[in-house]
């Protein structure tokens, strides 16, 4: 049951087992075990903090709309990192901080828009 992906503590319940330690005696975890579940929990954390990547650096003329969309682009990709690391903090003055700067962003961003 264990390597068709049932809990070990569901295990434990399905036995009727007390104690953790009295399932294990049932259990034999092997090193390929071990292997699969590591990687399969780094798959689970790398997918749920999954970042925004900045587009890549082009040439653009600085004249033209082409310059233009491509920092918009630019800062729509800076907002979206920074409210993505700013929810990740528990420090509340830094999320203050960067929800300042999230705001002085947006500020920015409105007056590209009129260009």
């Amino acid at each position: 049951m264990i390597r068709a992906g049932v809990s070990l503590p569901a295990v434990m319940h399905l036995l009727g087992h007390k104690s953790i330690r009295m399932t294990l005696r049932y259990v034999e975890v092997t090193p390929n075990d071990l292997h699969q579940q590591y990687h399969q929990a780094r798959r689970n954390i790398a997918s749920k903090y999954l970042l925004a990547t900045l587009p890549a650096a082009q040439t653009v003329q600085a004249t033209g709309n082409s310059g233009m969309l491509a920092l918009r682009n630019a800062l729509a990709a800076a907002q979206h990192l920074l409210a993505h690391f700013r929810l990740q903090l528990s420090d509340p003055a830094a999320r203050n901080k960067l929800a300042r700067l999230a705001n002085r962003l947006v500020k920015i961003s409105t007056e590209l828009a009129q260009f």
